[in-house]
């Protein structure tokens, strides 16, 4: 019997958005959350894609899912008619506009990158630039996300993300011993410090009812993206947010711990310096994310 070919126009189309935010993200959730729909439904989008295909997309674990040789076939060919599409609306947009955006690093590579595409997939018009730094000779940005402290007496703009830490570690820290259940338990493993002066630490300890008195050795970096990178080598105890690391955890390439225990270290809060069109339509969809 000749095998039936499916009929493109057939196929549930945009269900390919799902599939390819979630080959990308390689984590259901976190398509959901770029696309605006829970994980289940983002899931389902995906399983309505692979029954019209009359294959297996993805293989599916417990925290994690792994394209299958034919979700990775299917994937070039997606990706490629998708570019196009971008093309041919960029080619069509009238009055194309650049939104500078200065936003810290480890914000930028942790939390926006994964979750910009809404944004650009809602305003094909808008071309971004985001930097970390703006050189001089530059214009300023159009929108600046500024980081301040939890004791800052005085902070600008809109709150739009609490930086919530929780400790985190991988596995391989761990061994064969138990994951710590009490806060001091957990300063007897090697603390990795994103501040000269320990900020994230104390405030957690503060929020466990502790004194911060390491006794496993530290490593002070002076970024929390150094100390995120150190923690998933292994090497200690960071404090990062959640919100950071989500797929890390989701995959249980770390750990959480003593997740009963939350500080606000400080907050994410965003400045339209330049207040326009684009801009607008940034700092809205920001506001999109619930705190």
């Amino acid at each position: 019997m000749q095998k039936t070919q499916p009929d493109p126009l057939r196929l549930p189309l945009n269900s390919l958005l799902f599939f390819e935010s979630a080959a990308r993200h390689g984590s259901f959730t976190l398509a959901a959350v770029e696309l605006f729909v829970t994980p289940g439904a983002a899931s389902r989008q995906v399983k309505s894609l692979e029954s019209a295909l009359g294959v297996t997309l993805f293989r599916r674990r417990h925290n994690s899912i792994e394209l299958t040789e034919a979700g990775r076939t299917f994937l070039a060919h997606v990706n490629g008619a998708l570019a196009l599409i971008r093309t041919g609306a960029a080619e069509i947009t009238p009055n194309r506009s650049t939104l500078t955006i200065r936003a810290p690093l480890t914000l930028t590579q942790r939390w926006l990158i994964p979750r910009i595409g809404s944004f650009r997939q809602g305003h094909p018009g808008i071309d971004l630039w985001v930097r970390s730094i703006i050189e001089p000779g530059h214009e300023g940005p159009d929108v600046e996300i500024r980081y301040a402290r939890a004791d800052a007496a005085k902070a600008e703009g809109e709150i739009f993300l609490p930086d919530r830490t929780i400790p985190v570690c991988h596995p391989r820290l761990l061994g064969a011993d138990a994951r710590p259940e009490r806060p001091s338990d957990i300063l007897r493993l090697p603390v990795l410090l994103d501040t000269l002066d320990g900020w994230s630490w104390h405030r957690w300890c503060e929020a466990a009812g502790i004194p911060f008195r390491p006794l496993g050795g530290s490593i002070t970096f002076d970024t929390d993206e150094a100390a995120i990178d150190a923690c998933l080598s292994g090497l200690g105890v960071a404090q990062a947010n959640a919100a950071f690391v989500d797929r890390h955890l989701q995959s249980g390439e770390l750990l959480p711990l003593c997740p009963q225990v939350e500080a606000i270290v400080g907050t994410y809060r965003t400045l339209a310096r330049k207040p326009g069109r684009a801009a607008d339509a940034f700092i809205v969809w920001l506001k999109g994310f619930h705190i």
